[in-house]
Parts: structure tokens; C-alpha cells; sequence
């Protein structure tokens, strides 16, 4: 199959998913935000959240959906790729690895009750190597925590079934008090990502 007629026919799926109709009706920005909602509405993650870290934002339908959906909350949205403004979310363009971009964060947000990750890596199809992208994800992201999440903070994040994944929800168990894998509905059925839900940090 030529490039072109593949991605013709992505586009026709595409077009055609109910989700992402959904979120063209509802003015958002990409299908994205109905994951979010799917594990708000199961683990009630926002309600209780005043100051929360939306990692891998753009193009930022998570923020879009708590703005939107919740009043006075403190949310910034960072991300290496450059995000159309939110209405009440601040936006930092930068990587959170780099400790001057985390300055930044600092200036605004000390101290966070919920950390959102909506990070993949550029996936090569090759397992090995792409499980050692997430699993140094991971590890930024577990940094994060250790820089911004309050003690019984909250952390979302995206991850791929595969090779890393027992090791890393092992991992966040010593971080967390109580870890859940959870697939939402509005995953394509095709996509090997899962989300860990992790409540109760033990700072």
C-alpha cells in the first residue's frame, strides 16, 4: 500500500470515529479529552485536585476539559510543542528534564495535587526500543513527582502494554499507595496504551 493511499485511509477512519465527532461537536480540540473524562469520571481525579501539572499538553484538550468542566483550578499545561492558548491555564513551552524549564514551573506552582502525562514517544515499532522510551518517561515523570506532588497527590499517566510495564507499575507502588491500570473506552481498539492511575502519594 502506497503512503498515500494509507494515510487516505486513516483519514477515513478517522473521520468516521465516533469519538472524534464527538469532540468536533463539542468544540474540542482533539479526541483526546474524552480519556481524561472517561478516568475522571471513574476515579474522580480533578474534583479535589486545586493545583495540577498537565504534562505532553498540546494540543491541549486536557487542559481544555478541566478548564471547561472545573472553576478555580491552577493548572499549567507544558509541552515541547507549542500550545494555542486556554482560557485560565498557563502555559510553559519547554521539556521537563531541563532544569531551567522546571524554574519555570517553580515561578508559578509549587506544590501540585495532581500530575497529568499524556507523553509517548515517537513510536518505531521496534518493542524493545520503544519500552525503553516510555520507561525513560517514566523516570522524568517520577522526577516531576518528586519536585512538584504533594503528599496523597494524584498521578494520571500514559503508558504502552509491553515489555517495561510490570516493572514500572512495581516502581510506581513504592511511590504510590495505590496503583489501577485502566484502558478507557475512547482508547482505539487497536492502541496498546494504557493509563496507570495512581493515588496516595508517599512523598
Amino acid at each position: 500500500m502506497t503512503k498515500k493511499k494509507s494515510t487516505k485511509n486513516w483519514l477515513k477512519k478517522h473521520t468516521k470515529d465516533k469519538y472524534v465527532k464527538m469532540s468536533m461537536a463539542s468544540r474540542y480540540r482533539s479526541r483526546a479529552f474524552h480519556k481524561l473524562q472517561e478516568i475522571d469520571e471513574k476515579y474522580k481525579v480533578i474534583k479535589s485536585a486545586n493545583s495540577i501539572i498537565d504534562l505532553g499538553a498540546s494540543p491541549g484538550s486536557w487542559s481544555e476539559y478541566i478548564s471547561r468542566n472545573y472553576r478555580h483550578k491552577k493548572l499549567i499545561a507544558v509541552d515541547q510543542i507549542v500550545m494555542e492558548p486556554i482560557e485560565g491555564v498557563k502555559f510553559i513551552h519547554g521539556d521537563i528534564n531541563n532544569s531551567e524549564h522546571r524554574d519555570k514551573i517553580k515561578q508559578i506552582i509549587t506544590n501540585a495535587d495532581l500530575v497529568l502525562s499524556d507523553i509517548a514517544p515517537n513510536i518505531t515499532g521496534i518493542e524493545d526500543v520503544d519500552q525503553a522510551h516510555f520507561f525513560e518517561i517514566f523516570e522524568s515523570i517520577s522526577s516531576i513527582c518528586s519536585d512538584f506532588l504533594n503528599k496523597k497527590g494524584i498521578l494520571v499517566m500514559k503508558f504502552f502494554n509491553g515489555l517495561s510495564c510490570d516493572l514500572v507499575k512495581k516502581r510506581l507502588k513504592m511511590l504510590f499507595n495505590e496503583v489501577n491500570t485502566y484502558k478507557p473506552d475512547s482508547s482505539r481498539s487497536r492502541s496498546n496504551e494504557v493509563f496507570f492511575i495512581c493515588i496516595g502519594y508517599k512523598d
